[in-house]
């Protein structure tokens, strides 16, 4: 039997909490699968579609997860021409060219935040909250997603 380490077991915890299990109830989001410290999930867009997220869990809560969009199908880095479309928010949270598409460019974000100390004055809001860790990450996505920037994928 393998055992969980301490960072994993808390994962689970928020995984288990009612905020992640309503959303998941609601449709907003699901749990494809954990390979740990890696974790994905599919969150759902306002016309049914849903994106795949592939968090980096390394150090978790404690050091903030990154997400970078997956390709549920393949297993894989999702081709640019699938990532989210809009015109404000989106296309600046959701941007491939953004170190080479490993990872949103949100103050919840850990890879994203080094370098933007300044987003957590500005963004507290949107800043990683190791009490929720990535039920919170996620809440922004689907937000993003849900948005009236949102308009479908990259590539249409």
């Amino acid at each position: 039997m393998t055992k969980t380490s301490p960072d994993e077991a808390v994962f689970w915890s928020h995984i288990q909490s009612g905020r992640f299990q309503n959303a998941a109830a609601r449709k907003r989001w699901r749990l494809v699968k954990v390979a740990w410290p890696h974790a994905v999930f599919a969150v759902r867009a306002a016309d049914g579609r849903e994106f795949g997220f592939r968090f980096e869990c390394s150090n978790y809560p404690r050091t903030p997860a990154s997400a970078c969009p997956w390709d549920l199908e393949r297993d894989a880095q999702l081709d640019r021409a699938k990532w989210p479309a809009g015109r404000n928010r989106i296309p600046l949270a959701f941007n491939p060219d953004w170190q080479g598409g490993q990872s949103l460019y949100l103050p919840c974000d850990g890879r994203s935040i080094e370098g933007h100390a300044n987003w957590l004055q500005q963004h507290p809001h949107l800043a990683w909250d190791p009490t929720l860790g990535v039920v919170h990450y996620l809440r922004i996505i689907f937000d993003l997603l849900n948005s009236g920037d949102y308009e479908g994928l990259r590539g249409s």
